[in-house]
């Protein structure tokens, strides 16, 4: 109560820097859908309830009433339950505070506060026809109109009526009283007098899409004079309802088995055919029960149904056995609203807010099957099961008009989970699942390869990263190895020089030793000269160590072997070989050369590679004097002993064959099995 007193005494000061508040309905309608959300207009109304319904399920949610204040009616939402909602009724007198909002067909009033100020009547209602039903003056106005009360359907806010006006069908919802049914069974087919509320359904862009009525009670539907009087009764079978005979208004009776239960009602079965029935009863009869239905025939697509006023019964017993059809045989006319059974395969499905639908295939015909929600998912059916369906056929048509030359199909109601039975189950591996297994292997496959790809990609730019750097190591090797042969060569030549020198000191008065001397230190000068050209070439041509062997060969030996006719033949397929290798053959071939120009005054000098399975043959060959080769080389000599060291190091072996006057043959092999021989890729 504080709080209360509290939000009255601030409201005027909030209202008053607000602007005057809106003081009737009609003004609210004014206000713009967009200023009424965004500026909030505040509101000061007096005016009479004619529709509350009290929130029972949660009170934590704003109430709901519809408030007329003679210019307008309007949806007013509390901001919490009212205290004294008790105490509220259609009539009371109501001071409300609030806001605008602009969210329905027209604006409504939220977090407002409500002060009770007396408790009233309803006003009179404002009395209109069916085509004033659609003006939009008409929205949540308490009106009057004349109705023919047709139907009950489940579900909507309350109990919920069907009405017709004037050929239009609308809802008119009710509050939930215990004997609801019973008196909406004393007003089926009968003309009434609806006193209610109108409401508007509207689309998100608050666009009209339908009209709808709150009656606050069962008396607001008053019963007009002209009714059928209740004991003319006519009985009628199913297929004669509704011939030449027989009106809508008259009250028939028709009596059968009920063979399966629906949303709104049953289907009944006589021994003319099947139909459908409305019923009003708030008590429904198992399947197999024999009913007497009093009421109205209505028209339908294919056979009339039937709307009940009153269902009497007269026995209870085992449900008629479902009849057999073969659904590649067309329409079946005699079977509409019958209760039948089918095989047939199950394809697919659709959900609804309710319901499901099945898609199915038997032979060459396609049909739906209608089931509720969950169905599916106690059956857990997979497309291509092969299915048993029991449930009521009906025939359909595409085409605007539903005449009997125009049916081109059927569909089939099933009452749950026992209309659907499984014969056999599609194989796990579908078509559709074979193709999706073989497009995640493709997929798998395809990655593997480009991961392989890759892969091999980079293990290429790595072994040519490695290849790099291993030849560079060659080349530093190979550069470091002429820097230790300059230094060993030259110290050691130096050396010996310098000890010839020395001793040519001591030796000056004898002539002749002396001589020999200086010949000796010449000799070793010259050597060490040659020793030393041919490793300042290796530096200066270190692109020699990228050629192949037979490339090295042609192009350092020619020159060396001037004045002498050079010959170069390569057998077999030169196969590549390490740049040291390649380094040292060059070199003993080269110094092969040299020596047979120097000492052995050839006319033609014929260099040979020989490439075969199990070695490498290097063959140097010339037509000069020749020497003995078990005779010790003349001091300061060191060709044949270099050439034996570099055979050495590539774990080769040297032969030389010659004699005076015969020429000389200097034969290298290099065993395939050698490590000096392991080719090497590019």
């Amino acid at each position: 109560m504080p709080l209360r007193v509290l939000i009255l005494f601030l409201f005027p000061l909030w209202a008053a820097a607000q602007g005057p508040p809106l003081t009737t309905l009609a003004e609210v309608r004014e206000v713009p859908h967009e200023a009424a959300e965004s500026q909030r207009y505040p509101v000061l109304i007096e005016g009479t309830v004619i529709f509350f319904q009290k929130r029972s399920d949660n009170l934590d949610k704003a109430e709901g009433l519809i408030l007329h204040d003679g210019t307008a009616g309007c949806h007013i939402a509390a901001s919490l339950p009212f205290p004294e909602r008790d105490k509220i009724r259609p009539g009371t007198r109501l001071r409300v505070r609030g806001v605008t909002r602009g969210a329905s067909y027209f604006p409504d009033i939220v977090e407002a506060k409500l002060e009770i100020l007396h408790q009233g009547k309803l006003p009179e209602p404002r009395r209109v026809t069916a085509k004033e039903l659609f003006a939009n003056s008409i929205d949540s106005d308490w009106i009057e109109v004349e109705a023919l009360v047709v139907g009950v359907i489940p579900g909507g806010l309350g109990f919920t009526l069907v009405v017709e006006i004037d050929g239009l069908t609308f809802l008119a919802e009710l509050p939930k009283v215990v004997d609801a049914a019973v008196q909406a069974e004393t007003l089926m087919q009968k003309r009434v007098l609806l006193r209610g509320i109108v409401g508007s359904i509207t689309s998100r862009e608050r666009q009209l899409t339908d009209r709808y009525f709150f009656v606050p009670s069962f008396e607001q539907l008053i019963p007009i004079e002209g009714n059928p009087e209740p004991g003319k009764i006519s009985s009628r079978t199913i297929t004669r309802l509704l011939q030449s005979d027989h009106e809508r208004k008259d009250k028939v009776r028709v009596r059968g088995v009920i063979t399966q239960l629906g949303q709104e009602g049953f289907f009944l079965r006589d021994e003319t055919g099947s139909t459908f029935v409305q019923s009003a009863m708030g008590t429904t009869y198992p399947p197999g029960s024999e009913v007497e239905v009093q009421g109205f025939a209505v028209v339908a697509p294919f056979r009339p149904t039937m709307r009940a006023a009153r269902v009497l019964l007269l026995g209870k017993g085992e449900r008629p056995p479902p009849s057999s059809f073969d659904p590649a045989g067309g329409p079946r006319f005699d079977l509409h609203a019958e209760r039948v059974v089918t095989e047939c395969e199950f394809l697919a499905y659709r959900e609804g807010l309710e319901e499901v639908v099945l898609q199915c295939r038997a032979g060459s015909s396609y049909f739906l099957a209608r089931s509720p929600r969950s169905t599916l998912q106690e059956r857990n059916l997979q497309a291509g099961d092969q299915i048993r369906l029991t449930g009521i056929y009906t025939v359909t048509t595409t085409r605007p008009m539903p005449r009997t030359k125009w049916a081109d199909g059927f569909r089939l109601d099933l009452s749950g989970n026992a209309s659907i039975e499984v014969l056999r189950s599609t194989p796990w591996w579908t078509p559709e699942r074979v193709q999706a297994a073989l497009a995640i292997l493709g997929a798998i496959l395809i990655a593997i390869f480009a991961w392989n790809w890759l892969l091999r990609k980079r293990v290429a730019a790595q072994a040519t990263t490695i290849r790099n750097q291993v030849k560079q190591g060659l080349v530093k090797d190979e550069r470091q190895r002429i820097a230790r042969e300059l230094h060993d060569t030259l110290e050691q030549e130096l050396t010996g020089l310098s000890m010839q020198l020395g001793n040519l000191t001591t030796s000056l008065d004898d002539r002749e030793k002396a001589q020999n001397r200086l010949i000796l230190a010449r000799n070793m000068l010259k050597h060490c000269r040659a020793e030393t050209r041919a490793s300042i070439s290796d530096l200066r041509s270190p692109s020699l160590l990228k050629k192949s062997l037979p490339e090295a060969i042609q192009e350092i030996l020619p020159a060396v072997a001037e004045g002498a006719e050079f010959r170069f033949i390569v057998e077999g397929t030169p196969r590549k070989l390490p740049a040291t290798t390649t380094n040292h053959l060059v070199r003993i071939a080269r110094e092969a050369v040299i020596n047979a120009r120097r000492h052995a005054k050839p006319t033609w000098i014929e260099v040979s590679l020989h490439y075969e399975t199990d070695e490498i043959r290097l063959e140097i060959i010339d037509d000069g004097s020749g020497f003995d080769p078990k005779q010790r080389p003349p001091a300061g000599h060191f060709g044949i002993t270099g050439m034996r060291e570099r055979a050495n190091k590539i774990f080769a072996e040297l032969g030389i064959e010659s004699s005076p006057s015969l020429g000389t043959k200097v034969q290298l092999r290099l065993p395939s099995a050698s490590p000096a021989n392991q080719s090497t890729k590019n």
